[in-house]
């Protein structure tokens, strides 16, 4: 939005105090000027009007500030998908893996995944990490950390399958204390 959170909440607190100070204004007026017994009332009506106005507008930026504290993951299941193949389609790119994406502020989405490249494409790795983060620019997605594994095809064990790609991993270590469940043929798991 045009304001950032903090000018929102500030905005919020200044008219909740405006909010109030009129409500106290118009059921004075109410309980001094009427001769009914139900202008006592106004009193309390008056707070739950300017309770609700409150509420209304405090709600989104609760459940805002509550996605970003929680790392939320702004894409659905089926985008992240959809990224991840647009990613897989970049010429050079064997395998895409540990692929996170959460929101950093209210307008920015962060990612870091770790990209398996071809071994053939070696000399060209600045080149394909540039054409990824065109993807992800497209996507929305303007602050990045991408992992370069450079491998062989052969050593690639597909996309139903993990494969940490980084030499100084022990064969099942990362697979073990890997962010997202999988098994391989072998029986290991890190569940």
């Amino acid at each position: 939005g045009f304001w950032n959170m903090n000018e929102r909440s500030v905005y919020l607190h200044v008219m909740g105090d405006a909010l109030g100070s009129l409500a106290v204004v118009i059921s004075a007026s109410i309980i001094k000027t009427s001769e009914s017994e139900l202008r006592f009332l106004a009193d309390p009506i008056c707070s739950l009007i300017i309770v609700a106005i409150i509420l209304l507008n405090t709600v989104p930026l609760v459940r805002e500030t509550a996605n970003i504290l929680l790392q939320f993951a702004s894409q659905t299941p089926e985008a992240i998908d959809d990224i991840e193949q647009q990613l897989l389609d970049v010429d050079g790119v064997l395998e895409v893996h540990e692929l996170h994406i959460w929101q950093l502020t209210s307008d920015s989405q962060i990612c870091s995944f770790h990209a398996a490249i071809d071994d053939q494409h070696a000399p060209e790795v600045m080149n394909i990490i540039d054409n990824l983060k065109v993807v992800l620019h497209a996507n929305g997605i303007h602050s990045s950390t991408i992992q370069p594994e450079i491998t062989s095809k052969h050593d690639v064990l597909g996309p139903d399958r993990w494969n940490c790609m980084d030499p100084v991993c022990d064969e099942y270590e990362c697979l073990e204390k890997s962010c997202c469940s999988f098994a391989d043929a072998t029986g290991h798991s890190n569940d």
